[in-house]
């Protein structure tokens, strides 16, 4: 899911072609990865991703603000993970936007629609789809693994670009760019990265806890479901997330729409670079009370 009309509506206009890329994912299924995915390929693309948490203006009608990037989007990104088919089976309280935005982008003459397959999700057989997404099946898909998360997502840009004859940046990008470029080759100057060193656990605590902490306030928990969940983040030897998820299956924090949104804003953290090894794991505990005051702690 993707950005505002206003933005559609200006990058159409600057290019006379359509260049926006939506993405479509499931927030129980893989709302991390989606996220993480919409950033990676933002800075390589540039600004024409959409995805609905990040890019619908708070007040805007949903659904209109969705018909109106699909209806001008050049491709669809279908983001499928391990749990990605269970919804099509199990009852559901009002509409299902992925159905309806994979249903209505199948039908466009010119889009095109790629299933981004996660987590090590195989995509569907056509049998196990509902009819009118069973076209998804003969789409090539492609694989985004988590331990060469860079080097397939550098790989679907690249094909991306190709396939949609994209600049590497849009045309009204340029000038801000090398501006842009000018003040980033000064800030490095300054603040050089220093060399990746052996991981601290007490550095990764310290900014992991923080997060998390700010990721709870920021999504309004309920105050009527107090309650405690482990939060587990794993990342790569550069420092960048890797995966985000609740340790728990039946914690009641994780329920929509308050740990999709905590995973959401998780997506995008990051810890100094290591390199001690290939991954490294840290453990917290989020811990809602009465009244919705938020706490973590540590796991050791």
């Amino acid at each position: 899911m993707n950005a505002p009309p206003a933005r559609t509506d200006a990058t159409s206009t600057r290019t006379g072609r359509r260049e926006r890329i939506f993405i479509s994912y499931r927030r129980a299924d893989s709302a991390g990865h989606a996220g993480r995915l919409k950033d990676d390929l933002t800075g390589l693309l540039g600004d024409r991703l959409f995805m609905d948490v990040s890019d619908i203006v708070p007040g805007t009608d949903f659904e209109n603000a969705l018909q109106a990037e699909l209806t001008s989007c050049a491709a669809v990104l279908a983001v499928i993970g391990p749990r990605w088919l269970e919804a099509f089976e199990s009852p559901r309280d009002g509409l299902d936007y992925v159905r309806l935005e994979l249903r209505q982008a199948l039908a466009q003459d010119g889009v095109h629609v790629v299933p981004v397959l996660v987590q090590g999700a195989t995509l569907p057989a056509t049998a196990k789809l509902p009819a009118d997404l069973q076209a998804l099946a003969k789409r090539q898909a492609t694989g985004i693994r988590d331990d060469r998360w860079k080097d397939d997502v550098a790989h679907l840009a690249r094909e991306l670009r190709v396939a949609l004859k994209l600049n590497r940046f849009p045309l009204w990008w340029i000038v801000p760019g090398v501006i842009a470029v000018a003040a980033s080759a000064a800030w490095l100057a300054l603040n050089r990265q220093p060399a990746p060193t052996a991981f601290s656990r007490s550095d990764a605590h310290e900014v992991t806890a923080a997060a998390v902490a700010k990721a709870a306030k920021a999504c309004k928990p309920a105050q009527t479901q107090p309650g405690e969940c482990p939060v587990v983040l794993q990342f790569a030897p550069e420092g960048t997330i890797r995966n985000v998820y609740f340790a728990s299956g039946s914690c009641i924090l994780k329920a929509p729409p308050f740990g999709d949104c905590v995973l959401q804003r998780l997506a995008s953290v990051s810890i100094p670079p290591f390199n001690s090894s290939d991954v490294a794991e840290v453990e917290l505990s989020l811990v809602v009370g009465e009244g919705g005051s938020v706490k973590v702690t540590i796991e050791q």
